[in-house]
């Protein structure tokens, strides 16, 4: 490894050329565990309000299939809308669900002018795309996030952009303007988590990562100044200079370490080690767990509420950036899933008795990271105490969704969305990597026909 950082560009040009060859098996292994689970997430939120509204957006008078990007912008909508997509605090972001929804969005385009190419192929795209996304925020830092933007939305622009140029296997000098074009595109707040836009930020991404890269081919130029120290990097931190991009050549694969999260439950990823916490304490204490009222005190790393942002959610939506009605929700119900997201549940008057009762904290010291730092949860009855604290992240490589598990995961969120069954899907699991890419249009289009299938019988 070299001790001189690399220009974003040139990292940029090895992981493409390292994509093109023969990937670790680790590598594709997870990243087919990944798509699986993106898939089914979508199939999960395809019917949600903000997924039928962004296809209504999209969908042209005259009933003409969907352009690449408004596909892709409709299926990482529905990716996002349930908030139970992978996550990597390496960025801080939702790596997969963009840049799957973008490659397939343009996937008939890919199949179309590429005929030959495989399910490798589509994979080492999407690890390209993801790798892109996160080693660009890795070199922003959590100010990126700290000041306001949702780093999905932006990251997620770029990461889309590259995994669709490698796709087209554009030349190098048009792959180096999709990611400049892409960059000029990037947008997300943090604002609007807890409202359908959350999930629309997705869809932006995706949709303009595909729209990037179509007008790089078409000849449209951009700057590469937009990756040097003026650029993007100085923009998306606020005006302050970032460290060296920690980029090489033998970096290992963000995929591989530190690992992708598969959600475990399908709200925001800083209330999950919280979740955890409280499913476990009441597994300690069954007696305790029957409706007797306790405290529950919740203490977590600086930032750790950052996006926790609902102190008394209405909403399913805004439960889902709620502490105070995660950690509620977790000791009342004693499990977390699709159905505790819902407006009804939300407004239950034990749930809203049970959130006065939960207290949640920041510790000051502004040097852990989000990824590593323990939560310390501790609940309180009526003669009894018990604590814990909870230094591994669900879903992570510390505790990893067993295939069964991960199945049954998908298994629920296809019947939740209705859209296909978890055979069609599991091709993305077993099937061969010299699959066609073709076998996926299948569930593209199943994905895409159910949003119309549902607004019209509702």
């Amino acid at each position: 490894m070299s001790d001189q950082s690399p220009t974003f560009l040139a990292a940029w040009d090895c992981c493409t050329a390292r994509a093109g060859r023969p990937l670790p098996t680790a590598a594709y292994d997870a990243a087919r565990r990944s798509w699986f689970d993106t898939l089914a997430v979508t199939a999960a939120g395809i019917t949600e309000n903000s997924s039928r509204a962004s296809a209504r957006a999209c969908t042209l008078l005259d009933g003409v299939a969907l352009f690449p990007s408004g596909a892709a912008l409709v299926l990482g909508t529905a990716s996002h809308a349930l908030d139970y997509d992978d996550v990597c605090m390496l960025a801080t972001c939702h790596p997969s669900a963009p840049i799957v929804s973008a490659l397939m969005g343009c996937l008939p385009l890919l199949a179309r002018e590429r005929p030959a190419m495989t399910w490798r192929d589509l994979l080492s795209a999407y690890l390209v795309g993801t790798e892109t996304m996160l080693r660009l925020g890795a070199w922003l830092g959590f100010r990126h996030y700290a000041l306001g933007f949702h780093a999905t939305g932006t990251l997620g622009t770029v990461g889309s952009a590259a995994a669709v140029a490698h796709a087209m296997q554009l030349p190098r000098a048009q792959a180096h303007a999709a990611l400049s074009i892409a960059a000029s595109s990037a947008a997300g707040l943090r604002a609007n988590f807890g409202t359908d836009v959350k999930p629309l930020h997705v869809g932006m991404a995706a949709a303009a990562g595909v729209r990037a890269a179509s007008f790089a081919r078409a000849g449209i130029g951009a700057s590469d100044d937009v990756w040097e120290a003026a650029g993007f990097a100085l923009a998306f931190n606020g005006g302050s200079a970032v460290a060296a991009l920690a980029w090489y050549p033998d970096t290992e694969w963000a995929i591989v370490q530190p690992g992708f999260e598969l959600k475990r439950y399908p709200s925001c990823y800083l209330s999950h080690r919280l979740i955890a916490g409280i499913l476990a304490i009441r597994a300690r204490q069954p007696q305790a767990a029957r409706g007797q009222p306790v405290d529950i005190d919740i203490e977590v790393a600086h930032n750790g509420l950052a996006a926790l942002k609902y102190p008394q959610p209405r909403t399913g939506l805004q439960g889902k950036f709620s502490g105070p009605y995660c950690a509620a929700a977790a000791w009342l119900d004693g499990a977390v899933g699709l159905g505790t997201f819902s407006d009804d549940a939300v407004r239950r008057p034990l749930l809203h008795a049970g959130m006065r009762r939960v207290t949640l904290s920041e510790r000051s010291a502004p040097s852990e990271s989000l990824d590593t730092a323990p939560v310390q949860v501790t609940v309180r009855g009526a003669g009894w105490r018990d604590a814990i604290t909870v230094d591994w992240a669900p879903g992570s490589l510390s505790d990893p969704m067993s295939r069964v598990q991960q199945i049954q995961k998908a298994q629920d969120c296809v019947a939740h969305g209705g859209a296909m069954s978890v055979e069609q899907i599991l091709p993305l699991l077993d099937g061969p990597l010299d699959m066609p890419v073709s076998a996926l249009l299948p569930m593209r289009e199943a994905l895409l026909r159910r949003t119309s299938q549902f607004d019209s019988n509702n």
